[in-house]
């Protein structure tokens, strides 16, 4: 059973399917979340909110579902198929997301109105599929802005430091957590193994 799970989790169609289904997810969340609210200004904060929830999320997946040592290895070795090739299609099965997502809107409508569930949880999901994008993007692309090619940096450098640098969108939760690590131009040396970049002709 394990061995078809990771098989479905490393195919480019569940790849960019998931993707897909990410992105659908948030944005049925959000209508969904105007629809049972009363005050959609108020759902817009509470789905904005839930991006930033994601943040951490993201973050505590990343350096204590992927990184630290379970008994889930499921996980970790999923994710270690990423570290060995950069470019492989990585992801949960595609129908995870919105399954995972559709659950936490039950457990949160008994403390909240329903809106306000599928606000927060709708939020959560666009960070979930801004992660998966940027992450897409970060291996096959040079960036122009400043920022961005921080974070490229930043995330290259976890690929040579798995302890190190967990964030893809955002470096604050390592701050917080202890993990974020100052590179220097020793550590970038060997970092174009980790894009594919397409040459202009």
């Amino acid at each position: 059973m394990k061995d078809l799970i990771l098989k479905v989790t490393a195919s480019k169609w569940n790849y960019y399917l998931s993707l897909i289904t990410d992105g659908l997810t948030a944005l049925v969340f959000l209508v969904l979340s105007i629809i049972y609210s009363k005050d959609v200004w108020a759902s817009i904060a509470l789905f904005v909110l839930g991006v930033i929830i994601f943040t951490f999320i993201e973050y505590a997946v990343h350096a204590w579902l992927f990184h630290e040592n379970h008994p889930l290895k499921v996980f970790i070795e999923g994710h270690a198929h990423h570290h060995q090739n950069p470019f492989s299609y990585d992801a949960m099965p595609f129908f995870m997301s919105a399954l995972i997502a559709s659950i936490f809107v039950w457990l949160f409508h008994f403390i909240m109105p329903l809106g306000d569930a599928f606000a927060i949880v709708g939020g959560m999901a666009l960070g979930y599929f801004n992660y998966g994008i940027m992450h897409h993007i970060m291996h096959r692309r040079e960036f122009s802005s400043k920022y961005w090619r921080y974070m490229q940096e930043f995330h290259f450098v976890h690929h040579k430091k798995p302890k190190m640098n967990h964030g893809i969108t955002t470096d604050i939760w390592d701050r917080v957590f202890g993990t974020y690590y100052q590179w220097n131009e020793e550590d970038l040396k060997g970092i174009e193994k980790l894009k594919r970049v397409k040459k202009k002709a």
